[in-house]
């Protein structure tokens, strides 16, 4: 086994439990003793910057974020990686979602603020700077995502319709609490690590992801050691390279950590 240099986490379903917290002192510690060794940590999740500023403004150490499903990487506070969404093709998904699927709620995530027309249905807790517009099309900033929620919790066939009509030019996959994400394609975590690691001259067989939703699918598979949380979907227990022996209400990711590198 290769040498972990970076290890990147989700957050929701993985390193933070069910109420959304984590243990900070436990984490900061851990950081600390990962820098001794040269080893970066980092943070890849769907939501977007702001919010994951906010989330983790008691832990200053992170190295890195990934931000918006992989669409931008950010370290240090400034942007090393960004692949948005052309103007073009978020006026044309703003038409079809809502001709096509049956919406409870559409939010577009830009560099500025998250955008939406309404706050019904909205899974707020993502959206620190939120923005409630008349027209979407009349939003002038650099957009990374879509994130849309049903009227039902089936979320399969729209994830499937979305990949079979509209694959060429975006990519949807299942989120946290019953959301779609849906990405310019060619961009996911996986792809976002493999970008890190030719940015740090860090081979992908040296880096460790956790992660449980079917989100993190592409970096489980890409890395070098995959982790799956104990909670994880069935897809992402398969594709691991290992399975934590806790759940994220038990501090699986800070665990693993502990045993894996004798913190």
């Amino acid at each position: 086994m290769a040498e972990i240099k970076i290890v990147a986490t989700d957050i929701d379903g993985t390193l933070f439990d069910d109420n959304k917290n984590y243990d900070v002192k436990r984490l900061n510690d851990y950081i600390d003793k990962l820098h001794q060794k040269n080893i970066l940590f980092t943070v890849a999740s769907g939501n977007n910057y702001d919010h994951l500023k906010r989330i983790f403004e008691k832990t200053p150490t992170i190295d890195l974020f990934i931000a918006e499903n992989g669409a931008q990487i950010v370290e240090a506070g400034k942007t090393i990686f960004e692949h948005p969404m052309p103007k073009s093709l978020v006026h044309e998904m703003i038409k079809s979602l809502n001709r096509e699927l049956d919406l409870k709620s559409l939010s577009i995530s830009g560099k500025s603020a998250t955008y939406a027309e309404s706050k019904k249905d909205l899974p707020l807790y993502h959206m620190k700077n939120l923005k409630i517009v008349p027209d979407l099309f009349q939003v002038d900033d650099t957009f990374f995502k879509f994130n849309i929620q049903l009227q039902h919790a089936d979320l399969t066939q729209a994830i499937k319709f979305l990949n079979e009509h509209y694959g060429n030019d975006v990519y949807a996959a299942v989120s946290g609490f019953g959301s779609i994400d849906i990405m310019r394609s060619n961009i996911d975590k996986g792809i976002a690590l493999e970008r890190l690691s030719r940015l740090k001259g860090i081979p992908l067989t040296e880096i460790m992801a956790f992660g449980d939703n079917l989100n993190d699918l592409e970096m489980i598979q890409e890395v070098g050691l995959g982790v799956a949380m104990k909670n994880a979907k069935p897809e992402i227990l398969q594709a691991s390279d290992l399975v934590t022996e806790t759940d994220n209400n038990h501090d699986g990711v800070l665990n693993t950590l502990q045993t894996y590198f004798k913190l």
